[in-house]
């Protein structure tokens, strides 16, 4: 059973450091925190035993959070002097005990250790004297909280946490946004403490839900919470780990072993840890390693050879630590980097076979295509195999899509993991995967859900390893030019801002900025906290035409995001001589079966303001004979709420070709559809896309700017223009409550817990999730079909075109300029052809030398 363990490095060094008497080798170098650090490191072995371990330390660059408030942890006492150069003496015998250590900048251990636990789906343990990670506790995770010392530990386990602190521990976040961490300096509401926040907490679930309803709140405590909502919602930011960080780590490199390696003993003599050294602490026999050009030598010139004894399955198996094929031959081969261990049943190999002979086996295997395999993670295999020049053409089945449909758990497994969980008694890791491959098959069937695995994810794989591998052109001297324009933007609007306000400021910090604003120009503010006044987006938006200064503010703050995040941020992605970008396509993430991308994430450039529209003048097509075709779905998620809902009035208005969002503003404001003016058109369309998820009378006012009675009869109105689409949606809640998952148009299936949870914001957020996902999983899978298609006529008709970007509804070709129109076409048939509704798909098309003018 694998069992990992995450340290925070500061912390419990720390707890060391005080909890330990002082002491020092012969040569005055103090070893007191290091070696309390060491003893606690002893018994979570022995009380824990654990297979994999990492501590995560801090960096002294400020993070994000400092970036955000610039009084976070600003009343933190500075390191003891004392304890300063045992941080690198500990990482020093770390490394020599060959426990895994890692720190980066921008993060903090918390945030490392929050990744890590969520990435690896193994059972967890944290180990710290941070609050912090109590909001990390779930069903694989638990927290092991040092209360006196580094001897004497809590454990908070999901089974026990509500007992123990009253709340959940998502809901560790909402307590810290409402009364603050003097530890950390997070503000909080002001006046608001421990008992009064935890209050709050359990009675409304979560800050939102609590200013949704501070109607109910009275007297000075509603005040309070309302003067205090800046700062409550800054403060769950804050307090909020990052559980996202890419910290490019498998569970591999996090390997403990013990007893430690006798290499060890040197440093422990050296820092004269005697009593120590005499406990059986240290491996007795240790193999001798080999140098690395003797070890890659052996991998390029050797065959290992065994024999099974019990092969039970006349099927051939390739395996490794990252991935394992099953082929219909009596052939076990295993890959680790280029080495090869082949072992036969019926011996057929000459026994001096050569590392090329072996690849020539192999890659005729791959290439014939009368072979079927089972394979974890085919896009994956099909990258490793390219290293050795050939691909994986053979019938394949993937263990990883399969388990993505039938039991999609909002976390990707290595396959180590996989079989880790699975219920199968099998010596070899090969015969694991197979028994898994067909517990999922019986349960595709049972599910019905063939479809959506046959004729959607499997062959999107293929489709998805193309894209990947063609890339998308970038402008690399636009870019930079880009990044000296924004810079140079920067400097003129700060010049323009010091200018007006008559000094010189940090302009990215909120409290001397509010200071400036609020204090020295006297412009209208919230109430001021002991952290200052608040400068958010909402607030300055408000004070636009206070003073002509408020508008270079929010410039420079958007045009610094689109520099640091885009511009610049795209630059190291950029092959340095092809000058393509390779986007990564993760097919297996989302719940909805939507896809998502990183490295970089093409799909998140925002378009709705002209200047982030722009960046997509800097993706070019290949070369100056080629241009990039783009085509988009036209409200696709609300056409598939008129299919669904069967609302006559939305069918009608789609397959009239009628403005869908003129004839619900007509309805709503009682005027005739050709006097809709903009405005009510602009509502309209916010009305038309909340109902789709489940939008309340709050987050209809906020997007409005209106208040939620307005805003409650806009939706009211709605409803009753449209009582099939209510019905609609409450049959999909009611669906998923008592069967547990939502379905999409295809099969597709999402299991939705939360939508019994007692709690009112986990229920509410199932309830929106059961509302949305027919409609935008399905729009996930129409899309997918069309790539498919799209894909599989571009290599029988225009082999040259690139299918290379999908952003959600929209598909980008890259093609010949003679092959234009019929790309066009191509896609404008595929799209609009993917499923038969009741109403029409239209496709948008539109070409251009950039991304940009093929929008």
């Amino acid at each position: 059973m694998e069992k990992l363990v995450l340290i925070d490095g500061n912390s419990i060094l720390y707890r060391a450091f005080y909890a330990t008497p002082y002491f020092a080798t012969s040569k005055g170098v103090q070893t007191n925190a290091v070696y309390g650090f060491l003893n606690m490191l002893l018994k979570i072995t022995t009380d824990i035993a654990p297979t994999h371990m990492l501590v995560a330390f801090d960096r002294k660059e400020p993070t994000y959070r400092h970036k955000m408030y610039d009084g976070y942890k600003a009343t933190r006492k500075p390191m003891p002097e004392e304890l300063v150069p045992q941080v690198d003496l500990i990482k020093r015998t770390l490394n020599e005990l060959k426990i895994k250590t890692f720190e980066q900048a921008g993060l903090e251990a918390d945030d490392i250790i929050g990744s890590a636990a969520k990435f690896f789906n193994v059972e967890t343990i944290i180990i710290t004297g941070d609050k912090d990670s109590f909001q990390l506790v779930d069903e694989s995770t638990s927290v092991y909280f040092t209360r006196k010392g580094i001897s004497d530990h809590d454990v908070y386990s999901l089974a026990n946490f509500k007992e123990k602190t009253g709340i959940y521990p998502i809901q560790i976040i909402d307590l810290k946004a409402c009364m603050g961490d003097s530890s950390d300096n997070i503000p909080g509401i002001s006046g608001i403490g421990e008992k009064t926040a935890k209050s709050l907490i359990e009675q409304y679930g979560c800050i939102e839900n609590l200013y949704e309803h501070t109607n109910e709140l009275k007297g000075k405590l509603k005040e309070k919470v309302e003067s205090g909502k800046d700062m409550a919602f800054l403060s769950k930011q804050l307090a909020t780990i990052d559980v996202n960080a890419d910290l490019n780590l498998t569970l591999n490199d996090l390997k403990f072993e013990f007893p430690f390696p006798q290499s060890a003993r040197k440093l422990f003599s050296e820092l004269e840890f005697n009593s120590l050294l005499k406990k059986n602490i240290f491996a007795e026999n240790e193999q001798i390693s080999l140098p690395d050009e003797q070890i890659e030598k052996n991998q390029k010139t050797q065959i290992k050879r065994e024999i099974i004894n019990e092969i039970t399955r006349d099927k051939m198996i390739i395996e490794s630590k990252d991935y394992t094929l099953v082929f219909d031959k009596n052939v076990y081969v295993y890959s680790s980097g280029i080495e090869f261990e082949l072992i036969i049943k019926d011996n057929f190999f000459d026994p001096g076979i050569s590392f090329d002979n072996a690849l020539l086996y192999l890659s005729d295997l791959f290439l014939k295509g009368n072979h079927k395999v089972i394979i974890y993670d085919k896009k994956k295999v099909r990258y490793l195999l390219n290293q050795f020049g050939f691909d994986l053409h053979c019938d394949c089945e993937d263990v990883a899509l399969l388990k993505y449909v039938v039991d999609y758990t909002q976390k990707e497994l290595s396959l180590n993991e996989l079989i880790e969980r699975a219920d199968c008694d099998l010596k070899s890791p090969a015969y694991s995967l197979n028994c898994i491959y067909e517990k999922y098959l019986l349960e595709l069937n049972a599910q019905k859900c063939e479809k959506v695995y046959r004729e959607i994810e499997l062959p999107l794989c293929d489709v998805l390893y193309d894209m990947e591998k063609a890339g998308f052109k970038v402008d690399g001297e636009a870019l930079d030019a880009a990044s000296e324009k924004y810079h140079r933007r920067n400097e003129q609007l700060y010049a323009q801002i010091t200018e007006l306000v008559g000094c010189t400021f940090n302009l990215n910090s909120p409290k001397q900025l509010g200071e400036i604003l609020f204090d020295k120009l006297g412009l209208k503010h919230g109430k001021k906290t002991k952290n200052g006044y608040s400068t958010n987006a909402d607030v300055l938006e408000e004070l636009e035409d206070a003073h002509p200064v408020i508008p270079l503010i929010l410039k420079y703050r958007q045009q610094q995001k689109l520099l640091s995040t885009y511009v610049d941020g795209f630059r190291p992605l950029i092959d340095k001589k092809t000058r393509l970008i390779h986007t990564v396509f993760n097919q297996a993430v989302t719940s909805t079966g939507r896809l998502s991308s990183k490295e970089p994430n093409l799909q998140n450039i925002p378009v709705r303001e002209e200047e982030g529209r722009e960046l997509r003048k800097f993706f070019i097509a290949r070369s100056e004979s080629r241009v990039l075709v783009g085509a988009d779905y036209s409200q696709i998620e609300l056409r598939l709420l008129a299919h669904f809902s069967g609302c006559e009035p939305l069918i009608d208005a789609f397959n009239d070709n009628v403005d869908v969002h003129s004839l619900t503003a007509s309805q709503v404001f009682g005027v005739e559809v050709d006097k809709v003016t903009d405005e009510q058109r602009r509502s309209a369309k916010a009305v038309n896309f909340g109902i789709i998820y489940g939008i309340s009378d709050f987050g209809l006012a906020k997007n409005l700017k209106i208040s939620p009675k307005v805003a409650g009869e806009y939706i009211k109105k709605y409803f009753e223009m449209y009582p099939s689409v209510r019905e609609y949606m409450l049959n999909n809640v009611e669906f998923a409550r008592n069967n547990g998952y939502a379905v999409t148009y295809f099969g597709r299936r999402r299991i939705i817990p939360e939508i019994k949870s007692p709690n009112y914001v986990i229920r509410s957020f199932g309830e929106r999730a059961a509302m949305n996902m027919p409609l935008q999983g399905t729009a996930a899978d129409i899309i997918k079909v069309a790539m498919i298609n799209v894909y599989n006529r571009l290599k029988k008709e225009v082999p040259d075109a690139k299918l290379i970007l999908q952003v959600h509804d929209e598909l980008i070709v890259d093609t010949e300029q003679q092959s234009e129109q019929l790309v066009c076409s191509i896609l404008t048939e595929e799209m609009q052809n993917a499923v038969k509704l009741s109403v029409p798909l239209t496709v948008n098309v539109a070409s251009g030398k950039t991304w940009f003018e093929a929008k």
